[in-house]
């Protein structure tokens, strides 16, 4: 999967972090493994993760996020969940005018809790207006409206599962403003759906895409890998 991977680009090394109830920083492997059936075998820090996920966009928590990522299904529970795809150059075209001029130039301000024991993962995001990181935290700052950097199609580069603010706006207007973009970006008529079966392998732009599933049950074994690109920093 890794030698594959490599003929599309650069692998993505992720930096490293502190895991949940240890304490000496881990360094992701290139090919990692989300898996529900045993905490052990997954090799993020994310727990339980059988709870839904919101729509994301991998690595949004870096400055430079992946430009793509690999999929590949090694178990998969008979009935689900599936993966949502969102098109990102769709959505944008399809704000009204008014909203593409209040967001053209803006930037958001994205909170990841990777290494901070005391922060959830799978909490509803809020609105930061304003603060400061936490320990543990990283912080990323993207503009709204990407150009994707092989097609120059503007993108709403938006990051839908995690706190977020607006840079240097007020935070009642951007609380709204945050909150409408959430709603946009859910309209099934801009997602792909993939029901998955043992074996599949898929590749996504994150440039232009951000994905999500449901919630599933808790005792289903559900176990893939995942290898993802360097990409470049967003303009």
């Amino acid at each position: 999967m890794l030698a594959f991977a490599n003929y599309f680009g650069d692998i993505l090394q992720q930096p490293a972090y502190i895991r949940k109830g240890e304490t000496e920083e881990y360094l992701p492997p290139l090919v990692l493994t989300l898996a529900n059936a045993a905490s052990e075998e997954s090799s993020v820090n994310i727990r339980p993760n059988y709870q839904e996920l919101l729509p994301h966009i991998d690595h949004y928590w870096l400055p430079v996020p992946s430009s793509g990522s690999f999929l590949y299904a090694v178990e998969v529970p008979e009935n689900g969940p599936n993966t949502y795809w969102v098109n990102l150059a769709q959505a944008y075209d399809e704000l009204d005018d008014a909203t593409k001029q209040q967001i053209a130039g803006l930037q958001a301000r994205y909170f990841n809790p990777y290494g901070n024991s005391d922060r959830d993962e799978y909490g509803q995001p809020k609105y930061a207006a304003g603060r400061t990181p936490e320990p543990g935290e990283r912080v990323a700052i993207h503009p709204l409206v990407r150009t994707h950097p092989d097609t120059g199609k503007k993108i709403l580069f938006f990051n839908a599962a995690s706190d977020v603010d607006i840079v240097d706006y007020d935070h009642v207007e951007g609380a709204k403003l945050v909150a409408k973009l959430q709603e946009h970006i859910k309209q099934p008529r801009f997602a792909y759906r993939h029901q998955w079966s043992k074996g599949d392998l898929l590749y996504w732009d994150n440039q232009a895409t951000a994905h999500y599933r449901p919630e599933f049950d808790a005792n289903a074994t559900r176990i893939l890998k995942r290898v993802s690109l360097r990409g470049s920093r967003p303009f």
